[in-house]
């Protein structure tokens, strides 16, 4: 039976990524990223629920991500889901 794991989120960077080099050369970029979602309860009030989510970009994404990403930026990412 074949499995999948792939996940898309819209979201703001909610610091400026922080890089790492492992010993073999690989640049590992952690970053966080707030997923917003607003919506209006059974009586009309506006809700808002915001999710904070770490990401990890590793090797030639992680250098493009340490180059351009900054902190308030609107990004898609497209990975797979680690809990």
């Amino acid at each position: 039976m074949p499995y999948l794991n792939r996940i898309t989120l819209l979201g703001n960077i909610t610091r400026d990524p922080e890089v790492h080099v492992t010993p073999k050369g690989t640049t590992i970029a952690n970053l966080g990223i707030a997923v917003n979602r607003q919506w209006r309860d059974e009586s009309g009030q506006q809700k808002e629920e915001v999710l904070f989510i770490d990401c990890d970009a590793l090797g030639k994404t992680g250098d493009i991500v340490a180059k351009y990403v900054k902190k308030g930026m609107l990004v898609a990412i497209e990975g797979r889901l680690k809990l």
